[in-house]
């Protein structure tokens, strides 16, 4: 018996007959054989955003409630990207200072009307670092890292999970307890129109500074 397959993405009509999907490497793309991100970073759809350094006040806390708020990394899918953005790992670190409400919290806002009248903060990179070094790298979404959300509607978000222990600034440090990388595995789809923001404990803390960063994939949307 001979088994074929067919070498590349394929974008196939709901119930249509196809070929498995194989690699370069005539490997069946169900695999990790080079690691479970490979084909997502090879064909520039996997991308990183870090923030560093900033000192937690009231406005970064969660939920999202004003457009005030600040996020400690913000992320923007705009209408007309085609795109969904499918978070797959979130790492977080207490830098220094003392903590105040416990943990990160994962904000997400759907259908967006109006965009934050701000500048970008941040930058967009691919997981395929030999691309060029200019943002955002092939991505189509917009971040707001550690910037206020001016005129974003609407402001109300829910709070939708947890990506982080807030350790207090003794237990802290490099490589210690006050680092926590959450993988999310793909189990947060951000679809066009939809803002998703990394916000803070409950309260400023006492000179409670942090570094946090994300990764995520970029899919066709909405897909057949």
């Amino acid at each position: 018996m001979k088994l074929e397959g067919r070498v590349g993405e394929v974008l196939s009509a709901r119930g249509a007959d196809e070929q498995l999907r194989m690699g370069s490497y005539a490997d069946i793309i169900v695999s990790e054989l080079q690691g479970r991100y490979f084909e997502l970073a090879l064909r520039n759809r996997l991308f990183h955003s870090i923030v560093k350094a900033v000192t937690i006040a009231a406005t970064h806390n969660s939920p999202i409630a004003a457009v005030t708020a600040t996020p400690v990394l913000g992320l923007l899918n705009p209408a007309t990207s085609a795109k969904a953005a499918v978070i797959l790992r979130v790492a977080t670190s207490t830098v220094s200072g003392t903590p105040a409400g416990g943990q990160f919290v994962l904000n997400a806002i759907p259908a967006i009307s109006t965009y934050p009248s701000t500048s970008q903060t941040g930058s967009i990179f691919s997981a395929n670092v030999g691309l060029s070094s200019a943002s955002p790298q092939g991505s189509l979404m917009r971040v707001y890292n550690n910037v206020a959300l001016t005129a974003l509607a609407p402001v109300v978000a829910n709070e939708v999970g947890l990506v982080g222990a807030a350790t207090a600034a003794a237990a802290a440090g490099n490589g210690g307890p006050g680092n926590t990388g959450e993988d999310i595995g793909g189990a947060i789809i951000v679809p066009p129109a939809t803002f998703v923001a990394i916000m803070a404990g409950s309260g400023a803390g006492t000179t409670w500074i942090v570094n946090a960063g994300w990764t995520w994939a970029e899919v066709d949307w909405p897909l057949i």
